[in-house]
Order: structure tokens, then sequence, then C-alpha cells
């Protein structure tokens, strides 16, 4: 008596979702990327009851990563989200509120007025708002609803936190942020830092060490000379002696720290606007390609579907 063991193959046909192709950042502002997404404020919410209480701000307005029939891991269809103050750190600092004032900032773009090339700046229309809608100007500068981030000098006011939390089943490679900036007067904070807010659930990982970034990482280094606007598109890779890509775990989250150093006097403004962050989707399970997380099937099920067959073992009892 003994036993054979018969191999059945079946074969895995890998299901993909049918959402179809996420929109991602479209037009001139993609840099030659169709995978580039981003998530950006043009308004912002006031922490309390007045414009003088800081900003707490959990919708950014616009948000590339909406997905109608979301695959894998979401947030209410949304592959990114972001917050403003209260959340965005264990600080949460919130600045000092919202300037109503339309006759500065609230211009056509993310950051740098070049766009398409170095050092990508993004038209605001070509990033789709949070809902799915087209991509458009809540609030162009002269226009009702336009407002912008306002800081002040008075020990706490001169600090704005914000962050961005890869909801999705695949890595989030953090590229760029952008924002504009205006110093509001000769009294006015002069000197703006981008830093890194290690801690808490914030965890940036430097691809080339595989290491955390460190706490007050200085990402983008900004002076005025006299008071003014300047949209910045800051890489946050060459930021470091040596350049490294930037990365976000599924279900991590990174904190910055906008701050305002520099006044002749207290209580003299200067203000943020258009304020985003852009990056791109890679499978971890891949290289670290490119991808798009709405066609794909998530992390696990791919591991599965890269088997090309099934083994399954019969023993059946010969006489």
């Amino acid at each position: 008596m003994h036993f054979q063991t018969k191999v059945v193959f079946a074969v895995l046909t890998p299901m993909l979702t049918s959402s179809g192709a996420l929109a991602a950042v479209s037009g001139a502002s993609n840099g030659g990327n169709p995978f580039l997404h981003a998530i950006g404020w043009q308004t912002f919410q006031n922490a309390g009851a007045n414009n003088n209480s800081g900003i707490a701000d959990a919708t950014p307005d616009s948000n590339s990563t909406f997905d109608a029939t979301p695959f894998g891991s979401n947030n209410n269809g949304l592959y990114l989200t972001g917050r403003i103050g209260a959340g965005a750190s264990p600080l949460g600092r919130a600045g000092y509120g919202q300037s109503t004032n339309n006759g500065f900032l609230n211009g056509p773009t993310f950051g740098s007025n070049t766009v398409g090339s170095a050092p990508f700046g993004m038209n605001i229309e070509d990033v789709t708002l949070a809902d799915g809608s087209a991509g458009q100007r809540i609030g162009a500068q002269g226009q009702a609803g336009a407002s912008s981030w306002k800081f002040r000098t008075d020990g706490n006011s001169e600090f704005g936190d914000f962050s961005i939390t890869n909801e999705s089943d695949f890595t989030f490679r953090l590229e760029r942020i952008h924002f504009d900036a205006r110093r509001g007067n000769a009294n006015s904070p002069s000197n703006l830092d981008v830093v890194y807010l290690a801690g808490g659930d914030s965890n940036l990982i430097r691809a080339s060490t595989g290491t955390e970034v460190e706490n007050l990482h200085v990402f983008s280094a900004v002076s005025f000379g006299s008071p003014g606007t300047q949209n910045v598109s800051a890489s946050l890779a060459n930021s470091f002696t040596t350049p490294t890509a930037l990365r976000l775990a599924p279900g991590e989250s990174a904190s910055f720290r906008f701050r305002w150093t520099g006044s002749l006097s207290d209580f003299a403004e200067s203000q943020i606007d258009n304020l985003a962050l852009s990056g791109s989707f890679l499978d971890q399970n891949n290289g670290f390609s490119l991808i798009d997380p709405s066609t794909v099937p998530t992390p696990a099920s791919s591991l599965l579907l890269a088997s090309s067959a099934l083994v399954m073992t019969k023993r059946r009892r010969k006489a």
C-alpha cells in the first residue's frame, strides 16, 4: 500500500477594480509624470469663533486622489488626507487665524509660478477638487471668498503646523511642498522655514537609510529683504546634502511646521496661501514602481495573484 501525490494547477486571473483610472494632477502641472497627485488648501477654516482664533482645517479644497468607487484602503474615497492646526501634530500650532483681505496672495498656482518645469509649481485648476469635481480656483485675488493664513509674533502665532496622511495600501513618495508667502510690512516676520516634526504620528522615511527624517529638519528656508510675496515649490529630496526620496508608508502621516522669525515688532503680520503637497504612489511590492492605487489590487491581493498557480495536493490510496 502506498500513496500517490497528484498536483492540480488552478490558474488565477488578476481581478482589477472597475473604478477606472484615478484623476491625477493634469496639464502642464504634472511635469511629465501622469501619476502625480496633490492635496491643497486655497481657503482656511477658523479654529474658533473669529478670524483671530488660529486655523483648524482637515478639508483640503483640492485633492486629486478622490475615487468615487475606491479600491482598498481609503478615507471616504480619498487616498490622501491632510490637516492644518489641531491634529496636524501633537501641539497643533495654528498660526494667528484667517485673513480675509482679497487684495494679495490668492494667485492661480500652488507655489512656484513656473509650471511644467523646475521648480514645478502647479496650476490650481490642474488639481481636481476634493469631491472629484474639475479643478477650480476658490476665492481668487480680488474676489469674494479669498483668504489666507495669517501669522504674527506673539509667542505662538508665528508657528503653523500641517500634515499629510497616506490612507492607501501603497507607499506615497512625498516630493514637494508648495506655498505662497507674503511679508506684510517692514515690521513683519522676514524669515520663513518649513521644518519636519518627528514624533507623534509622524513617520516620513528617508529611502537612502530607511530611517525617519530627523526632527526640525529644514525643508525650505525663505528670506524677505523687503515686504512682498514669494511663490515656493520646495523639493523635499533636495533639502538633504545627499538627495534622497522620502516615503510615507500606508497608514502613516508626516507633520510639518511653518516657522516665521525676524519680526521687528510684535503683532505685525505675514501670511501663507495656496498650500499644497504633491508626490506619487509607489508599489512597495514591486520595486517601488509608480502605481495608480485605484486600478490595482491591494498588496495582499497582489501577493496572492503573483502566484501563477495554486497547488493542491490530493492523496489517493492505492492498494
